[in-house]
């Protein structure tokens, strides 16, 4: 996997004009001339740094089928401000953990109904607060979560 930040995108970074723009870019694409609007420049001086954005590879142009020539980021300016690794490793982790504390919470609610009795007057105060369907709900949901995590991960992944 190649690097996102490398030399010549760095040095497109450099400016904060620039920096402004893929900020921008990020949120929706924009013309040349929205640019300059919301940038209060020249147009002249946004399709220059528009041009030095396009050849660093942040950017790209994408022709709207009529007179307007709208800028948006490419993969790799996308990847400046969604690291998909990171949120890949979030989303395993928090699958993971929410299935194996299911799985325990299943087990853990089938022994205790199990060993529940009524009790008796004098074991009344012995008796835990949680009822032993409480146990089963929260695991049943907890595993409910850990399937929509792997869900989702997979989707993501054949989508690319």
């Amino acid at each position: 996997m190649t690097e996102v930040l490398d030399r010549d995108s760095l040095k497109a970074l450099s400016a904060d004009t620039r920096q402004e723009i893929v900020k921008l870019l990020e949120k929706r694409p924009y013309t040349a001339s929205e640019l300059s609007r919301k940038l209060n420049k020249h147009v002249t001086t946004v399709s220059e740094h528009l041009l030095l954005l396009e050849k660093s590879g942040l950017i790209r142009r994408k022709d709207s089928g009529n007179k307007w020539i709208y800028y948006m980021l490419t993969n790799k300016g996308e990847k400046i401000f969604k690291p998909a690794y990171y949120s890949w490793v979030v989303i395993l982790s928090i699958s993971v953990l929410a299935l194996v504390f299911g799985v325990q919470q299943l087990f853990s609610a089938g022994t205790v109904r199990e060993s529940y009795r009524a009790p008796t007057m004098e074991q009344a105060g012995d008796v835990a607060l949680q009822s032993p369907d409480t146990g089963m709900v929260l695991g049943m949901i907890l595993i409910i979560i850990a399937i929509i995590g792997f869900v989702y991960l997979i989707i993501k992944k054949l989508r690319k």
